[in-house]
């Protein structure tokens, strides 16, 4: 009890109002900045104003800012702090802020400024959230109330997690639904209050502003976020997101920490290998190690099902691993250090594997080839040459491709096969033809090779590819 007549224990109410500050956390001039706006006017011989109180972080003159939820980009002009001219604002600060780039039109109460390409708005948060005791009654999952945070308020849809509704004076982890974007961070309080009649009902604080739609175990980890402690939240996040990972700049926006603030919380987790740091990439190690593993069993069911190929594509099994061309590559790197797999060219296979072929595929892989190297320059069409094989057409035709792949035949069209000798020996009549003459057309070509024009024309483009030859109107000049 206090005497504003008498005096009587404004001593000990004065004590009391230090002690109670001394408690309250300092707001960090150093975080991230936000201001979330309470007032728009325009002010004469100034233009646009906005006023609030910065939650964290630190405004100066002329800095540029986003305006959230809309995106818009401003620039400070001017800066007061308490009514007084500044060059900046710090945490904890009633500030006026002079905006260029905006007109009053575009900005209201409940929006938030922020540092440039930083945050992310939402529609969704995940939340811990109480019930207040004299609530007139319990609050209902899929409820619609009035919320409440900073200086915005709107409407929201409340789902509780694990139960059907809570009690008055109960506590419970929810997903808040909201009607349009907003700015919200870990951390941040709210309150909410009865969709009609509108009374206070309860509270509570943000989790994680960045829910991962239909994750199991969703409550496990939201109790680590509750839990309070940054290394162990920061792993769970970066766990959550197996091993397509998160980069630091997506670490920033759903924390609302610092890129040097996260650095020193993520410090001992990456010296004792828990987590991954490939590029701005953070990935979870067991999740690498689990991407690993899968990486080697794709190859090897590959290789089951597929006897007559050498190994499979690497861009082909990035694809069925579903992994970051980052990642993937950082994963193959080391299974091939540890002799876990091979890659030769752009194939990937197990450690001395090789085509295993049955006798049947073995003789038919023969006289694939020998018919195209008996053949010359006059070869069949490679359907009549498969359809004359002990193999069926799908084995025929992975025969084939692997005489290509091994370049013992060369592919000019659809139908015209060559053999590599063949080829070999047209490039040495085209040296022996240039000490003659360097020109040559069409018709000379037909003489030289006695081929028809089926197989002229083929085979003199193939020959321009391979800079043998260059055309020069309708003849070809040897090189």
């Amino acid at each position: 009890p206090v005497s504003s007549l008498t005096g009587a224990g404004l001593d000990d109410l004065k004590r009391a109002i230090i002690a109670a500050a001394a408690e309250v956390e300092p707001r960090d001039s150093h975080a991230l900045t936000r201001l979330p706006i309470d007032r728009v006017f325009t002010m004469k011989g100034f233009g646009t104003v906005v006023t609030g109180t910065l939650v964290a972080g630190t405004i100066h003159r002329e800095e540029e800012m986003e305006v959230f939820p809309t995106g818009r980009r401003v620039r400070v002009r001017g800066v007061q702090v308490h009514g007084q001219a500044a060059d900046a604002a710090v945490a904890g600060q009633r500030t006026a802020l002079n905006l260029a780039g905006a007109r009053t039109e575009d900005l209201s109460r409940g929006m938030t400024a922020a540092p440039p390409a930083t945050f992310s708005a939402t529609h969704r948060v995940d939340v811990r959230l109480r019930l207040l005791s004299s609530a007139p009654r319990s609050l209902k999952s899929r409820t619609r109330v009035h919320f409440h945070c900073h200086t915005m308020e709107t409407v929201a849809e409340i789902a509780l997690y694990g139960a059907r509704q809570l009690a008055p004076g109960a506590e419970a982890f929810a997903r808040l639904k909201l009607p349009g974007p907003a700015l919200l961070l870990p951390g941040d309080r709210f309150i909410i209050r009865q969709f009609s009649p509108v009374v206070t009902i309860g509270g509570g604080i943000v989790l994680d502003p960045a829910p991962i739609p239909r994750m199991p175990e969703h409550e496990p980890f939201l109790q680590i976020l509750a839990g309070g402690n940054p290394a162990t939240m920061l792993k769970a996040r970066i766990a959550r997101r197996g091993h397509k990972g998160i980069s630091m700049s997506r670490l920033i926006a759903e924390t609302g920490w610092s890129k040097g603030l996260l650095e020193v919380r993520l410090d001992q987790t990456l010296k004792d290998a828990q987590v991954v740091r490939i590029g701005d990439l953070l990935v979870h190690a067991p999740a690498m190690i689990g991407l690993q593993q899968f990486i080697v069993s794709t190859v090897a069911a590959f290789h089951k099902k597929n006897p007559l190929v050498g190994g499979i594509a690497r861009e082909a099994l990035r694809e069925q691993v579903k992994a970051s061309s980052e990642v993937f590559t950082t994963s193959l790197d080391l299974l091939v250090r540890e002799k876990n797999i091979e890659t030769v060219g752009d194939m990937v296979r197990l450690p001395g594997h090789g085509v295993v072929m049955k006798d049947e595929e073995a003789e038919s892989k023969k006289k694939i080839e020998d018919a195209f190297a008996s053949a010359g320059l006059k070869v069949p069409a490679l359907q009549e040459v498969i359809a004359g094989l002990r193999v069926d057409k799908t084995r025929a035709q992975k025969l084939v491709t692997l005489l290509l792949r091994d370049k013992v035949l060369v592919k000019l069209s659809d139908e015209l096969v060559f053999h590599r000798s063949a080829l070999d020996a047209l490039r040495r009549l085209m040296t022996l033809q240039k000490r003659k003459s360097s020109q040559m057309d069409v018709a000379t070509f037909k003489e030289l090779t006695g081929v028809s024009r089926k197989y002229a024309i083929p085979l003199l483009e193939y020959l321009d590819r391979e800079h043998v030859t260059r055309r020069v109107g309708d003849a070809r000049e040897i090189l």
